[in-house]
């Protein structure tokens, strides 16, 4: 396994951090503006470079603003170098950076000679130079010491010990869905499919009749700790996640998909589209070099094993068994968007089943009374999605997944959002 500083090296700089970066930019930018404009306020319009020129060459601190200009440069090299190039991890620069801008405008409101000819128009430029510099100043040490540094300590933590995980189980990450997916395991360890020549052919009439069928046997008994939802609940239930399935289907077959990422189905392509109910949703189309029914199984049955190796999700926990091919989980989503978007909980409603050729694991979000909304997270919408694998080939899958969630964020936020999830192969 590679050595933390290479994993390091490797990780591409943070969208907190590069937003941290263009702040120091606007300070300068912001700086010199403001510094032109009171410039240019100052000499009343009668002697412009004679005014400049007062300012620079003539500098007095009493009586220029130009040194706002010089402190914003100042800042400007001092944090770029550090936390652009070189990527510190430590807030000891932006920390010093404000303390002297601090110190230094202190005495420049103290000392400066504001402007006695009655000009208020000067006077309020003057006020907003010497304030911006300070509050930026304020603003650019708030962002890398609470926001930057802590959410990239969190994400590299994530990253080595989903590696160390990696290296222990001696797995390979997909270039696809490196997230996903475990490595396949054979056909024994899992109940022959339906249809086979097993004894499970011999089951009851009763249970090939019924409407959720799957081509997994029944799980019941790796849900000792789970609840069983009463025969009026289960009914409810399953006419929901009936509805769900079939608006999910409905919504991937339909036309109109925009492609967002992706040129060939091995690497898998991402399409979007508008819709009037849901708003714009998500789906995934690629070919996986995996036995379909090894992933088909292991999406169902091995379903609370995700945080072991995703860690971008910290808890699935089942909560109500609904039949053997239904229950109701309990998920919690780690943050996202670089610690913009905070932890979501979802309480989801799932099934899976074999359906015309296609193994098939539906979801939607469901209310239950035993597990209301956490005041820890945000409570997050699934709305309906599904999974569908077909086998294409020995050991190949073609995999259709519908994404269609609520994250409950502003609607100003969504756009950042949409690019993310556009890309998240």
């Amino acid at each position: 396994m590679d050595s933390v500083e290479t994993v390091i090296r490797n990780v591409p700089i943070s969208p907190l951090r590069r937003a941290f970066c263009l702040l120091v930019l606007f300070d300068l930018i912001v700086s010199v503006i403001l510094w032109l404009i009171h410039t240019e306020v100052k000499s009343d319009g009668d002697n412009t470079m004679a005014a400049f020129k007062k300012e620079v060459v003539a500098y007095t601190f009493c009586s220029s603003l130009f040194d706002t200009v010089m402190l914003s440069t100042f800042r400007f090299v001092t944090l770029l170098l550090p936390y652009a190039l070189f990527r510190s991890k430590y807030p000891w620069f932006v920390a010093g950076t404000t303390l002297v801008s601090s110190v230094f405008m202190l005495c420049k409101v103290i000392l400066y000679k504001y402007d006695k000819t009655g000009n208020a128009g000067l006077q309020i430029i003057a006020y907003i130079v010497l304030i911006s510099s300070v509050v930026i100043s304020w603003v650019e040490t708030w962002l890398m010491d609470l926001k930057v540094l802590p959410t990239e300590k969190k994400e590299m933590e994530r990253l080595l010990a989903a590696r160390e995980r990696a290296a222990h189980e001696h797995t390979e990450n997909s270039p696809l869905l490196s997230r996903l997916l475990r490595p396949a395991r054979t056909e024994e360890s899992y109940y022959s499919p339906v249809h086979s020549d097993s004894d499970d052919q011999n089951q009851d009439s009763d249970d090939e009749a019924r409407s959720f069928h799957s081509a997994a046997t029944s799980r019941s008994h790796s849900r000792t700790h789970s609840l069983t939802s009463s025969m009026s609940q289960g009914t409810h239930y399953k006419t929901v996640i009936t509805e769900a399935q079939r608006i999910a289907i409905q919504l991937a077959d339909s036309d109109d998909w925009n492609k967002e990422s992706g040129t060939d189905e091995t690497e898998g392509i991402v399409y979007s589209k508008h819709t009037k109910t849901y708003g714009k949703i998500f789906k995934l189309v690629a070919v996986i070099d995996i036995d379909a029914l090894s992933l088909y199984n292991d999406l169902v049955d091995n379903a609370e094993a995700i945080p072991k190796w995703n860690p971008t999700v910290l808890e699935v926990r089942t909560l109500e068994t609904v039949d053997d091919n239904t229950e109701i989980t309990y998920n919690i989503a780690a943050e996202g968007a670089a610690g913009m978007v905070s932890s979501r909980d979802f309480v989801v409603l799932r099934h899976w089943e074999q359906l015309d050729g296609w193994y098939i694991t539906s979801s939607v979000s469901v209310d239950l009374p035993s597990m209301p909304p956490h005041p820890k997270y945000v409570r997050g919408e699934q709305r309906p999605g599904v999974i569908r694998l077909k086998h294409v080939d020995t050991n190949k899958v073609f995999m259709e997944w519908l994404l269609n969630s609520n994250l409950k964020v502003c609607r100003s936020f969504c756009c950042s959002l949409n690019v993310s999830m556009s890309t998240c192969h």
